[in-house]
């Protein structure tokens, strides 16, 4: 599937260019202008802070700015602002104000005052303009923090002069944003630059038209590009359903206390995002690991579920969002069975057709390699391949490809270059239990062979089997007759324990609390490689995954026996 025509790269090449020239040369104009009017003040409107940690607050407190296991230290009374970062993703932490969220989270007058004497020093270095700090997408991450934590952490000021200051640069930048509005990245940094200026309207009656009216438009038209019927978000990322559960039940509070009806589209897109949640939630509280998801903060997860009332059981399939869902007793199985991530939302897409996670009471069992942005970026591209995931490759391939070199890399960087069509799942649920067919394309263009698996899980939830076969469509000509190498991927859990039999043709997974499964395949040989995991934590975690090899011809039908393999997970009883 090729996703770049000519003219999408013609046009986001002319179309950086002429917002970085506008950018410079309007900028000593706009700042002039903006510098300018009366002082207004800014309503509080108290929100609640999810996802603040005040250990990291009083990290903060002491001058010690830590992210992605990097540290800025300046001390208690030092100022981060005029020392170099880090890393790139160091600074953009750093100007999106996250760390104000643990700052709010202490509730105390240190830390309100913490907050206010980094935010003005900030303004001085910064705070007329800076084409990095004040791109959108920072800025978008910056005012959103700030209006989520003004009646924490801004409200009070030592002086009126240094409040009035403060109160002027903000709505500086809410302007220069609002101005900017299209030039912001898709996906959810226009989701929260749309609430922002919304926020910017509630907290500035006087200003409905500028902002709130604005911003309302410009988020119901967000909200239809990003919210799926079925809930999921467009990125097929469930921590970006989280998120986007943060951002509009934020956006939600504010509104009820301003006593304004949120929009149809607002209420049904919450309703939605309040019940594919929970979908995605393993046994443990956390995510499933799928397109740049990782496990996330299970506390952080609970305490916007509750907030939110959500009662309502997860479902067993998201159609839209494309995946399957299997919640037999204590058993959870996901399985992604959609297509590759839509351009301009694939940015953290993942290659992974047909992968699936298992966990149980005991925890994680069956993993995907995961992500979050707390782990190196050099991680980042390996663990979007194919490889990385609980599912086959062939040939030594990945089902699609990044965009890696060249005029494409420059305009599109970690956008998908070819992507996974034809991605199909059948469901029958019965008494006994669940059956899962799926197939997908991913290969046909480089082998000419289709990846089917078939997945059943028994009403108990501890007797798993499955089969993987490679076949040529019905139709279709085979490319060659020649053989092919595949591997089918077993990640494990870090917690797990893997001992392979002599035979190469089973294993023994020891869970937590010596909880024992038996694997099982008919193909092989079975070995047990090392692996890793990124979903937790800022550094990658040594792990095991089984690999199960083989060649297949490259104008099989799926049955013969070099074609197909047949594996089993299932539980063994105390004692067995």
């Amino acid at each position: 599937m090729r996703r770049f025509p000519l003219g999408k790269v013609l046009g986001a090449l002319s179309s950086r260019v002429m917002h970085r020239i506008g950018s410079e040369l309007t900028a000593p104009l706009r700042n002039l202008r903006l510098s300018t009017g009366a002082v207004h003040p800014l309503e509080n409107i108290p929100l609640r802070n999810f996802r603040g940690n005040a250990d990291q607050g009083q990290d903060v407190l002491n001058g010690h700015f830590i992210f992605s296991a990097q540290q800025l230290d300046v001390g208690r009374q030092g100022d981060p602002w005029p020392l170099p970062a880090p890393s790139e993703r160091f600074a953009f932490w750093l100007h999106s104000f996250d760390w104000l969220w643990d700052l709010s989270a202490r509730g105390e007058k240190e830390a309100a005052i913490k907050a206010r004497n980094l935010t003005d020093q900030w303004i001085n270095i910064y705070g007329k303009w800076n084409a990095y700090s004040w791109d959108n997408d920072i800025l978008a991450n910056r005012l959103y923090a700030i209006f989520s934590n003004w009646s924490a952490t801004l409200s009070t000021d030592r002086t009126q002069t240094a409040g009035q200051a403060r109160r002027n640069n903000v709505y500086r930048q809410v302007k220069h944003l609002r101005a900017n509005f299209n030039y912001t990245p898709e996906g959810l940094p226009s989701l929260k630059a749309a609430t922002v200026i919304t926020l910017a309207g509630l907290y500035r009656p006087e200003k409905s038209y500028d902002y709130l009216n604005r911003g309302l438009d410009w988020l119901d038209e967000q909200i239809h590009l990003q919210i799926l019927p079925d809930g999921g978000h467009v990125s097929r990322s469930p921590q970006q359903c989280v998120d986007a559960l943060e951002i509009l039940t934020t956006l939600d509070q504010a509104l009820e206390k301003r006593s304004i009806e949120p929009s149809p589209a607002i209420t049904r897109a919450l309703e939605r995002l309040r019940h594919v949640v929970p979908f995605f939630q393993m046994p443990d509280g956390g995510l499933a690991d799928f397109n740049g998801s990782g496990n996330g903060n299970t506390k952080y997860i609970d305490q916007l579920l509750r907030f939110s009332k959500t009662t309502a059981s997860p479902f067993s399939y998201c159609p839209h969002s494309g995946y399957q869902r299997i919640h037999q007793k204590d058993t959870v199985i996901m399985i992604d069975t959609g297509e590759t991530t839509p351009y301009p939302y694939d940015q953290e897409a993942h290659l992974a057709p047909l992968a699936f996670e298992m966990s149980t009471k005991a925890g994680r069992l069956i993993v995907n390699c995961g992500w979050n942005h707390n782990q190196p970026q050099s991680w980042r591209d390996d663990v979007r391949l194919t490889a990385a995931h609980s599912t086959l490759t062939l040939g030594n391939m990945t089902a699609g490809s990044l965009v890696k070199t060249g005029l494409k890399s420059k305009l599109f960087p970690s956008h998908i270059n070819r992507g996974v069509e034809q991605v199909d799942a059948t469901r029958r649920e019965q008494p006994e239990g669940v059956w899962i067919e799926m197939s997908h394309g991913g290969y046909l263009e480089t082998t000419g062979l289709m990846h089917r698996r078939r997945l059943y899980a028994q009403q108990t939830g501890n007797d798993i089997r499955g089969e993987d076969s490679l076949l040529v469509p019905i139709g279709s000509e085979p490319l060659s007759r020649n053989t092919i190498p595949f591997d089918i991927r077993f990640h494990l859990h870090p917690s797990v324990k893997a001992t392979l039999a002599q035979d190469l043709h089973s294993a023994l997974l020891i869970q937590p609390g010596q909880i024992a499964w038996r694997f099982r395949t008919d193909g092989g040989p079975m070995r047990i490689e090392e692996s890793v995991f990124l979903s937790e934590g800022s550094r990658p975690v040594k792990s095991e995954q089984i690999v199960i090899s083989g060649s297949a011809f490259a104008d099989g039908d799926g049955e013969s026996k070099s074609n197909r393999v047949r594996w089993s997970i299932r539980r063994l009883e105390a004692g067995s």
